[in-house]
């Protein structure tokens, strides 16, 4: 949870408060990361092909947004309680992702 935390506050709030050669190295290290990601889906995946790295890149940006609606605040909570209806696409993360990641990968794949 922490990582999608930090994901989700990377691009709005870390990466503002840093200085340039931070950044940079950040960079690299993340888009070394992400090689690796993309390679090892591509692996398991290899229809992917190079949509492989724009499902891993989509899939740490999903997951760093949707973690900040979990858990929800008290006063959501409540609502929800009082007014069932207003819950209604509420997911719990897990659920989420797997409906965002989904969504992604069909996305990625591709068309004939």
């Amino acid at each position: 949870m922490v990582l999608c935390d930090l994901f989700g506050a990377q691009g709005g709030v870390l990466e503002h408060n840093v200085s340039v050669k931070v950044v940079k190295r950040h960079k690299r290290a993340s888009l070394a990361r992400l090689a690796t990601m993309s390679e090892l889906i591509r692996r398991h995946v290899p229809e992917l092909g190079d949509g492989a790295q724009w499902f891993c890149l989509m899939s740490l940006l999903t997951a760093g947004a949707l973690s900040s609606y979990v858990p929800p605040p008290p006063s959501l909570l409540a609502a929800y309680a009082d007014e069932p209806a207003l819950g209604a696409l509420h997911l719990e993360l897990r659920d989420a992702l797997r409906v965002a990641f989904t969504a992604t990968l069909v996305g990625v794949l591709p068309r004939a």
